[in-house]
């Protein structure tokens, strides 16, 4: 009988034991890379983001880079981009974690705004990985990059809220100054604007244009920028955009860089454009993101 309840008791045991250890989530180790897909950070669909933690991480060093897709604040996604994802790893592991986020868009005949909501779902974003850091082993220090809107939203997101955890921004082919007669000329963009933007959200006596234009916001205080624009971009031509950026820069001593890349709107994505705005881009970052 004794050895029979000694046997029942060490089954018992180990079978508890074997259950401990199957149970063991090892998929957020510091020491393993994680890359986990579509993580919710609020009640719409869209507001998703996927997360490339790299191995070797730590919550002292390794920072988070977010990326934000383009797309006319109405349409894109963030599968848009996750070609440049291992090319990101390689150049950022493990000093930063990759974010690749999804807004939701905006909609003219629904009513539903890009801004400033898209600049709350950034903040959203921030906030749950904010949360969540000493769990994914990150530290909470963010650089935001964008492409076309997407590069919009992040300086307007940098230059309106100055969060002092977002310690840079990276613009390619980012709009910059919608008072610009390339866009106050064309009804249909203004139309769009109106639609787009909130306007209770408005300081009285400002244009939605003006409302809506990064420059508009950039301050002594502004976040470091590096900017890169297409040399034959139809979308946001060097000639204005690029120069109502660099002078307002200029004008606040905002540390800044900027740079043409050979090409339209979409060519940053081509050799040897992609390697020479990365090497550019990690060099400044080492500058003003150390």
């Amino acid at each position: 009988m004794k050895l029979t309840k000694y046997l029942f008791i060490s089954i018992c045991f180990l079978s508890l034991a074997a259950c401990s250890k199957e149970s063991v989530d090892t998929s957020l180790d510091p020491a393993i890379g994680s890359d986990i897909a579509d993580v919710s950070y609020g009640s719409n669909a869209q507001q998703m983001f996927d997360l490339y933690l790299p191995p070797n991480r730590s919550a002292t060093t390794t920072k988070v880079f977010i990326f934000i897709h383009g797309g006319a604040w109405m349409s894109g996604d963030k599968s848009d981009f996750t070609w440049s994802i291992p090319s990101l790893k390689n150049i950022y592991f493990p000093k930063y974690a990759i974010v690749n986020m999804n807004y939701v868009l905006g909609n003219v005949l629904t009513g539903q705004y890009a801004l400033p909501n898209q600049i709350d779902d950034i903040q959203a974003v921030i906030d749950l990985i904010t949360a969540k850091s000493s769990e994914w082993q990150i530290k909470p220090e963010f650089v935001l990059c964008g492409h076309s809107a997407g590069a919009h939203l992040s300086m307007y997101y940098a230059y309106t809220k100055n969060n002092p955890k977002v310690k840079a921004v990276v613009s390619l082919a980012g709009p910059t100054d919608f008072e610009d007669t390339f866009y106050t000329s064309n009804i249909y963009l203004n139309v769009l604007f109106n639609g787009l933007v909130n306007s209770s959200s408005i300081p009285p006596g400002m244009t939605v244009n003006k409302y809506a234009s990064p420059v508009t916001w950039i301050r002594t205080e502004s976040t470091p920028t590096i900017a890169f624009f297409g040399s034959t971009d139809s979308t946001v031509p060097i000639i204005d955009q690029k120069t109502s950026l660099d002078n307002k820069m200029s004008y606040y001593s905002v540390p800044y860089e900027s740079y043409i890349w050979n090409g339209e709107h979409n060519a940053f994505a081509n050799e040897p454009n992609w390697s020479d705005i990365s090497t550019k881009t990690k060099a400044f970052l080492a500058l003003y993101n150390p």
